[in-house]
C-alpha cells in the first residue's frame, strides 16, 4: 500500500512522469518478516544476533527467506523484460530483448539525468528497502554487475533507508533465445 502511494505521489508531482502508465505487481511487496512482522528493526536485529546470524539476511521464524525473495526479484525482472520486449521490439518484428550493463560504472552521486540522456525506455519501480537489498545483492553477486565508482559492497548491501533511491541503467539488446541480465547501480 505504501509503495503504491509513493509511486502515485511521484507520478502526480513529477513532470518527467507524465504519460507513464502505473501498474502494481505483488512481486514487489516487502519481505515477510514472519513472527517479527510489524515490529521494530532493532528487535529483528536482536533476534538475528541471538541466532548467531547477521541482519539483513536473517529470516525470522515463519518469515520469507532471502532465496524466496530473490526468486520474486528474478520473476519480476523477467516479467518486466517481457513487457518491454512486447512494447518496444515485437511491433517491429524483432526477438525479445535481453539486459546488459554499461561498460563504465556509474558515479555514486550525480545529476538526475546522468547516463540517461538518449535512453529511449524508462521504468520507475517503487518498492521497499529490504526487497531492494536483495535486488542489489542479486544483480552484483549473481549477474556480475558493477557497483558505482567509490562504493563498497558492505554499504551497497546494507538495508536501504526509509526513502532510498537506487538507479539502475539497463541496456537492452537483441539476442537469440538466450537472455542475460546485467546492470549498473
Amino acid at each position: 500500500v505504501f509503495f503504491f502511494q509513493t509511486a502515485e505521489t511521484m507520478m502526480k508531482h513529477n513532470t518527467s512522469c507524465s504519460g507513464l502508465q502505473m501498474s502494481c505487481d505483488p512481486l514487489l511487496k516487502e519481505i515477510s518478516f514472519g513472527v517479527a512482522e510489524g515490529g521494530r528493526v532493532q528487535d529483528v536485529k536482536a533476534m538475528a544476533k541471538a541466532a548467531g546470524q547477521s541482519f539483513p539476511g536473517f529470516t525470522p521464524p515463519k518469515g520469507e527467506t532471502q532465496e524466496q525473495v530473490k526468486e520474486r526479484v528474478k520473476e519480476f525482472m523477467e516479467k518486466m523484460l517481457q513487457q518491454i520486449g512486447q512494447e518496444h521490439w515485437s511491433h517491429r518484428g524483432e526477438d525479445e530483448p535481453s539486459l546488459s550493463a554499461p561498460t563504465e560504472p556509474s558515479p555514486v552521486e550525480g545529476k538526475p539525468d546522468d547516463g540517461v540522456r538518449g535512453v529511449p525506455v524508462h521504468a520507475l519501480v517503487v518498492t521497499h528497502g529490504a526487497y531492494m537489498c536483495v535486488v542489489v545483492r542479486y544483480f552484483v553477486e549473481e549477474l556480475g554487475c558493477s557497483l558505482p565508482q567509490g562504493s563498497d559492497k558492505a554499504h551497497m548491501f546494507s538495508l536501504s533507508p526509509n526513502t532510498g533511491l537506487c538507479r539502475f541503467i539497463l541496456t537492452l539488446r537483441k539476442e537469440d533465445d538466450n537472455r542475460s541480465t546485467e546492470t549498473d547501480r
